[in-house]
Order: structure tokens, then sequence, then C-alpha cells
């Protein structure tokens, strides 16, 4: 097993390993629920973590994830409705993916 990823936002470190499993790539969370235990242990070690079940995977991750952190950064959210080209459904700005069939939002 090979740490691949982690950060103080729980909320990231969940969106990261959802991205690796929903492209088929094995991982794991740790220390999703220790950071109660911060104090007692040093706070950097009571981070969430993504680990990598088999590290020939980190290639293939390590592309989702830059993929990942430039889209977030380069597109800001809409100023207006949008509709999924899947179901047509009309989605909210501030959403990325259709809430009814999950598929992602145009670029």
């Amino acid at each position: 097993m090979k740490r691949f990823y982690k950060d103080f936002d729980q909320f990231r470190v969940r969106q990261i390993f959802e991205l690796l499993e929903d492209a088929g790539i094995p991982c794991t969370i740790k220390n999703e629920f220790i950071q109660g235990a911060s104090g007692e242990i040093p706070h950097h070690e009571a981070l969430p973590e993504v680990w990598l079940i088999d590290a020939q995977w980190e290639t293939k991750a390590t592309k989702l994830l830059r993929e990942f952190e430039s889209d977030l950064q380069s597109h800001d959210a809409p100023a207006s409705d949008w509709a999924c080209r899947c179901c047509h459904e009309v989605n909210e700005p501030q959403f990325r993916i259709c809430w009814k069939c999950e598929a992602p939002r145009p670029i």
C-alpha cells in the first residue's frame, strides 16, 4: 500500500477517494475518524489520507488528481442554470454534476 493524498479538509479527501474509486482504482481511506484524537497525537498524524492498495496505480491516480485540481481552478460556476446533456435535467449553477443522473457538467 502507498499513501497517495492527505489533507486537513476531510471533504476533499473523500472527493479524491470517490474520484479514484469511480475510475476503478483500488484505494482506501485511513484516519477518517481520528481527528478527534488530535492533541493526544500530533495533528499532522491525524490527517485523513487516501491510500492506494497497489502502487502500480499511482501514475493513473496522479493524472486524475491533476485533472481534478485543474478543473477546480479553471472553471468557475456558470452564472445561470445548465441542462444535463444526458438526461436534459436543469441543474443550478453551483453543481458540477447532474443531480438526477450524476453526469458531469459540460465544459
